[in-house]
């Protein structure tokens, strides 16, 4: 791949789907040094959420994204975005189920202990009728994913945004059934709708906002779960799965798999709901994702490295959950706000060249 652009089809397939891959855009020289620092630092049998830090900021494995052109076509394709410090490196051992049944989510949302009892939860808003005992005596409690219940002091907005997730492939999953990061494709201006009715109606933006409980009771266990959706993309999942082509190793149809092989990304918007899911086969899955928001200029905190750029899906805290110091005339949460409710105003792209059809493509 020697072009640092989007193409028009790729630029289709992003505004259509909400998700676009690249192929062949990481030299495989890069892939295998990253993969090489990952495998002398890390179990490969074990799943972890949180790899040490000194891989997850090491030069060889940020350097799949910094010094590709994956870094170049990004800044064309979107805009400036701040210096990319860190990552989430994700493994899933092979022959890993993880938690069970895949969990597609909007980044951004606390997690944490959850009550065992259906009876325990509010229904509308999603919370624990006895709440501090899940989320402490001030509603800050962290939860395991370095999550937090709120991102404002006022409460305004309870999910952390960001503008892409991008996503490299350090080995070969080609074959669906092998831990494959999965979207639930084409629901991005679902999400964003979600969210513009939030501020429409005065609502909190996010979970614990109208028609997002954060917790829910799943019908079929009568057990709490956390709810990484809103209620109108929930209603739209037996759908998908039924439009959904069958693929053999792929037992979760409402799910699209993204089937890449080394060396290969994966650009998807924050409003594009993902998870990872289980790996069954015998090799581990190896990927990097790095988490992008487009620079704010008017934020005089752009940039700093205590935020945690390029791994965080909370920018406007610091990574470790501090606030952090705005001046009066600048609102980072309200700002985030109007990005939720307006996605595409982030990306240059679309100013002028996206359009639900590009002529001479076909879908």
């Amino acid at each position: 791949m020697n072009q640092l652009d989007l193409s028009p089809k790729e630029q289709q397939d992003l505004y259509r789907d909400g998700f676009v891959v690249l192929r062949g855009v990481v030299p495989n020289k890069d892939i295998q040094r990253a993969k090489g620092v990952i495998e002398a630092g890390m179990n490969m049998t074990e799943h972890r959420l949180l790899p040490p830090a000194e891989l997850a900021t090491h030069p060889d494995v940020i350097g799949t994204f910094k010094q590709s052109k994956l870094a170049t076509i990004l800044k064309n394709a979107m805009g400036p975005y701040p210096e990319v410090v860190s990552c989430q490196i994700a493994v899933t051992p092979g022959h890993n189920k993880l938690f069970g049944k895949p969990t597609p989510h909007v980044d951004g949302s606390w997690s944490g202990l959850l009550p065992t009892n259906g009876d325990e939860i509010e229904p509308v808003r999603g919370r624990p009728r006895d709440p501090v005992p899940y989320f402490g005596e001030n509603d800050d409690k962290r939860g395991r994913n370095d999550g937090m219940l709120w991102q404002d002091p006022d409460r305004r907005i309870s999910l952390g945004s960001y503008t892409a997730l991008v996503g490299v492939a350090l080995n070969d999953q080609r074959r669906p059934g092998n831990g494959q990061f999965a979207v639930l494709k084409g629901t991005h201006e679902l999400v964003e709708a979600a969210f513009q009715m939030q501020r429409d109606t005065g609502s909190v933006i996010g979970p614990e906002g109208t028609g997002w409980p954060r917790i829910r009771v799943d019908p079929e266990t009568g057990k709490p779960q956390l709810n990484g959706l809103p209620a109108t993309v929930r209603e739209v999942l037996p759908q998908l799965a039924a439009d959904a082509p069958t693929l053999d190793g792929w037992p979760w149809p409402e799910l699209t798999p993204v089937c890449l092989d080394a060396g290969d990304a994966v650009i998807a918007l924050h409003a594009c709901p993902h998870t990872a899911t289980p790996n069954l086969g015998p090799n581990p899955r190896m990927n990097l994702y790095f988490r992008i928001r487009r620079l704010r200029p008017e934020n005089p905190l752009e940039g700093l490295r205590k935020i945690g750029h390029g791994v965080s899906d909370h920018p406007d805290r610091g990574y470790y959950g501090q606030f952090l110091d705005f001046p009066e005339s600048y609102d980072p949460w309200q700002t985030s706000i109007d990005k939720l409710c307006d996605h595409w105003s982030e990306w240059e792209f679309t100013k002028e060249k996206a359009s639900p059809e590009v002529p001479g493509e076909t879908a």
